[in-house]
């Protein structure tokens, strides 16, 4: 499967078999662990709000997880694009420093 947009899927928690498709939207559903997905090319997470631990996705290419509560982007690094909008709870930025697109919470950049 290339694209799989699965939005607003609140019954799908578990996505550990979706690690090989190439873009994957998933937002606003209640998954908690994407520690599978590291090696999707473009995921979309916003709303995903139950996600703590984003430390699997520093290989993804393009990285939506505005309006999640993660407060550790510091494996982030190697994003190319990311969009943390509205994403409060971050103190460090200073790992993203490299990322080419970066959309920082409240535009704080």
């Amino acid at each position: 499967v290339h694209t799989l947009t699965l939005s607003c899927c609140k019954q799908i928690t578990d996505v550990s078999a979706l690690g090989n498709v190439h873009t994957l939207h998933l937002d606003c559903c209640n998954i908690t662990d994407v520690s599978a997905l590291g090696n999707v090319h473009t995921l979309n997470l916003t709303g995903c709000n139950q996600i703590t631990d984003v430390s699997a996705l520093g290989n993804v290419h393009t990285l939506d997880l505005s309006f999640c509560n993660i407060k550790d982007v510091s494996a982030l690094g190697n994003v190319h694009s990311l969009d943390l909008t509205c994403c409060d709870n971050i103190t460090d930025f200073s790992a993203l420093d490299n990322v080419p697109n970066l959309i920082l919470p409240h535009d704080l950049d």
